[in-house]
């Protein structure tokens, strides 16, 4: 009997600690597929007026303000946030070179000696819903961009007391 009722607690205790359905044979987690979002509703059609430059928008907009800014996607070695719709902006005057090129005038590098440089010219774009939540679709498939692109955002600051700013837009037109 206690053999029975031993085997009968492996048995339960393997197959909780197991689960059931399929599994993988590598150990990894099952990866999710997105959602696919209609990103229709983000491109704007016509590009808004009174844009201003990243470097314009850091220093006079106003926090939860409406703002229209323009620039080339980039600022950093990789300015995408995987998986979401959210990339750096960086005011259409500046260019980056890689680490270790000679920089200067309208000009910075990737390394660190240009860290604060970039900040001061770069700003972060999320695209947001109707609720203000960040869309979880990448931005590239989402909106269609690449590194480089020149784009025009319409969308609300959110300015931090360092005067860092993250643009919540609601509209992206990108510049062909």
């Amino acid at each position: 009997m206690k053999v029975l009722v031993s085997t009968l607690l492996l048995s339960v205790a393997t197959i909780a600690l197991t689960g059931c359905g399929s599994s993988s044979s590598s150990g990894e987690l099952a990866q999710v597929t997105p959602v696919s979002i209609d990103g229709s509703k983000f491109i704007l059609t016509e590009e808004p007026d009174d844009a201003v430059g990243v470097i314009e928008a850091r220093e006079s907009a106003e926090n939860g303000a409406p703002v229209v800014v323009v620039g080339r996607i980039g600022g950093s070695v990789n300015p995408w946030i995987q998986g979401r719709a959210a990339f750096l902006l960086l005011d259409a005057s500046m260019s980056v070179v890689a680490e270790g090129q000679d920089s200067g005038g309208p000009e910075l590098c990737t390394g660190d000696c240009c860290e604060s440089e970039r900040a001061g010219c770069t700003t972060l774009v999320k695209v947001v819903d109707a609720e203000g939540k960040l869309v979880a679709a990448d931005s590239r498939q989402l909106l269609g961009v690449a590194e480089n692109d020149f784009v025009v955002v319409r969308g609300k600051v959110n300015k931090d007391e360092s005067g860092n700013i993250i643009v919540l837009a609601d509209g992206v037109f990108v510049r062909r």
